[in-house]
C-alpha cells in the first residue's frame, strides 16, 4: 500500500490564511461550474418545465437571473404557428385597418358630409311623380309672374311638389327659365307609383 505524500500543515498564520483563501476560491469555482452545468441543462427544457426550477438550490445568483431572463424572453415571444390562410387573414386585417384609417380621415369625413347634404337637398327638391288618370287643367304661374292655362293629358307624368287634402301643388319646367307652379285636383292623380 502506497501512501500519498503527506502535506505538512502550514506553520504560520499567514500561510494558513493563504491556504484557506485558495481552498475558498477552488470551492467557489466548483460551485460556479456546477451551477453553469445545471443552467445549461435547464435551458434545454421547454419554458413551462423551467418555471418549476426558478428557485433551484444548485444555481447561483447570476445563473438564476439568466434562467429568469430566458423564461421572460420565451414566454413573451409570440408562438409562430403555420395556419393555412393565416397570412391571408393577416393581410386582410392590415388592409382593413388601413382602409378604416383612410375612411376616418377628416378630409374624407368632410367630403362625405358635404355629399350627404347635397344629396339630401337634391332629394328634397325633387318632386314626387304621379300619373294623371284624366286630363288635368291648371292655371300655372310662370317664372315671370304671368298666369297661363296648362293641361296635363291623361296617362302622363305629373311632378307633384306638395299634397294637400283636396289639391296637389305641381310644377312645370319652362325651357331656359325656371319652374312654373300651379294646382290640380288630387282625385285626378294616381300616386301609387
Amino acid at each position: 500500500m502506497v501512501r500519498p505524500p503527506s502535506r505538512t500543515p502550514p506553520s504560520t498564520v499567514e500561510a494558513r490564511l493563504h491556504a484557506a483563501q485558495e481552498a475558498e476560491r477552488a470551492a467557489t469555482q466548483r460551485v460556479q461550474q456546477a451551477s453553469r452545468a445545471r443552467l445549461a441543462e435547464l435551458l434545454r427544457l421547454p419554458p413551462h418545465e423551467r418555471l418549476a426550477h426558478l428557485d433551484d438550490p444548485a444555481l447561483v445568483g447570476p445563473d438564476r437571473i439568466s434562467l429568469r431572463r430566458s423564461l421572460q424572453a420565451d414566454l413573451t415571444r409570440p408562438q409562430l404557428r403555420w395556419r393555412p390562410g393565416g397570412r391571408l387573414r393577416a393581410l386582410v386585417h392590415r388592409l382593413g385597418a388601413a382602409a378604416l384609417r383612410q375612411l376616418l380621415h377628416p378630409a374624407v369625413l368632410g367630403l362625405a358630409g358635404i355629399t350627404g347634404v347635397w344629396l339630401y337637398t337634391a332629394w328634397s327638391a325633387t318632386p314626387q311623380l304621379a300619373i294623371s288618370t284624366q286630363a288635368l287643367a291648371s292655371n300655372l304661374i310662370g317664372p315671370d309672374g304671368r298666369v297661363e292655362s296648362y293641361t296635363f293629358p291623361a296617362r302622363t307624368w305629373v311632378p307633384v311638389e306638395r299634397l294637400d287634402a283636396q289639391v296637389a301643388q305641381i310644377r312645370v319646367w319652362y325651357s331656359g327659365q325656371r319652374y312654373g307652379h300651379g294646382t290640380v285636383w288630387r282625385t285626378g292623380l294616381d300616386l301609387s307609383r
